[in-house]
């Protein structure tokens, strides 16, 4: 995005008494922030699914907000009887008191995506009041600014079977500072222009692998001629996400289920492989690995026999259908025993070399696309975390 002259830096300059302002802020607003309890500004939302008025049970993914349980599970974890459920409306907001390693202290996400849903009343669900801009709201919890009012509460060890123990009024009382409502709509506009541009983002890079994947099952899906088992070695992968803090940083990429998680100083591969995930819900996805590198063992890594078939193998597992060789009624797996008969289409060198360079072309593309994406992502995390206070 291109620089925007209204927006001042430093607003709290050395050699002045510091004021409750933000780092970033608007040129034309220059009045102190004001700290208000949650309650002041949001009203607790406690009805519930009577009558089953709502069928959609919800979950907050951090990631991606409040979705069904469907979509995010593959399967639905409520119980069939959802009236005791909350239910909540669009625009109502929700608080999941699980933590996790990046959501040390929960995450608060809005209804976006439906009409109506129902949220078990282990969450603590409000709506805002005309005191404070909904989607200003959204952008702030996406700080970790509210994150010391939790971390307050809670108390050191006040964790419970993966939920924070907080009692609901202390959530309610918590402290946060608000602008006047011209500043939050100015604030929110501005961050929404860069949120779309990350979606818009997100699409071309979809478009892009949609594209490579229907290309890959057009190549290779009808065309069999050899066992993948003939042409690949199965090595597995031991390392532990847990085990990564006990290396140096380096030089050498960790390749994790989303794609390299880390660099260190030690490495368990050096010749290019393909890597197929064998755990959980994206098992069977597929990733390309190259020169010296390690892989957390929830993926094995596919060692080709020829070193320069490697992307061309890569290319042709793009197009297997591994949902077939899913196993395990809870947590999805992956066995290669299983899925190492599989015909690949593998015709002479000469072309074999020129669907590489075909499909590659367009993997370049999304690299470039994805690097556009990260540029944007860190944009938004510093304004989130400078325009905030």
């Amino acid at each position: 995005m291109e620089k925007n002259e209204n927006i001042v830096t430093n607003a709290n300059k050395s050699g002045h008494e510091k004021r409750n302002v933000p780092t970033l802020r608007f040129r034309e607003h220059t009045d102190e922030w004001h700290k208000f309890a949650l309650s002041d500004f949001v009203t607790r939302i406690t009805r519930r699914n009577k009558n089953n008025e709502s069928s959609l049970p919800l979950t907050i993914s951090a990631q991606y907000g409040l979705v069904d349980q469907i979509t995010f599970f593959n399967k639905t974890v409520a119980s069939v009887d959802l009236s005791g459920y909350y239910l909540l409306y669009n625009g109502d907001f929700a608080y999941n008191k699980s933590y996790s390693n990046d959501y040390a202290w929960g995450a608060v996400k809005r209804l976006d995506r439906y009409d109506k849903g129902c949220l078990s009343s282990l969450y603590f669900v409000f709506r805002p009041t005309d005191k404070v801009n909904s989607d200003y709201l959204t952008h702030y919890f996406e700080t970790s600014k509210w994150h010391k009012g939790i971390s307050d509460i809670a108390g050191e060890g006040a964790r419970n079977h993966g939920l924070l123990n907080i009692a609901v009024e202390d959530y309610f009382a918590t402290q946060h500072y608000l602008p006047s409502l011209p500043e939050q709509k100015k604030i929110a506009n501005f961050l929404n222009l860069i949120t779309k541009r990350i979606e818009v983002q997100n699409k071309i890079i979809s478009k892009y692998e949609t594209l490579i994947k229907g290309l890959c099952d057009r190549v290779f899906r009808h065309n069999k001629s050899i066992r993948l088992s003939d042409l690949v070695k199965c090595r597995t992968a031991t390392l532990q996400e847990s085990d990564i803090v006990k290396y140096c940083d380096g030089e050498y990429k960790v390749f994790g289920a989303s794609g390299v998680i880390a660099t260190i100083d030690k490495y368990q591969f050096d010749r290019s492989g393909i890597l197929v995930l064998k755990d959980g819900s994206n098992a069977g996805k597929v990733q390309f690995a190259s020169g010296k590198y390690s892989v957390i063992g929830t993926s094995v890594v596919l060692i080709p026999n020829d070193v320069n078939d490697a992307k061309f193998l890569y290319f042709a597992l793009l197009a297997v259908d591994f949902d077939k060789y899913k196993v395990g009624s809870g947590i999805p797996h992956i066995y290669f025993k299983d899925y190492s008969n599989e015909q690949i289409y593998y015709p002479e060198a000469t072309l074999r070399e020129r669907i590489i360079k075909t499909l590659t072309c367009y993997e370049t593309k999304v690299e470039i696309e994805k690097e556009m994406l990260s540029a944007l992502q860190k944009q938004k995390t510093f304004l989130l975390q400078s325009m905030f206070i």
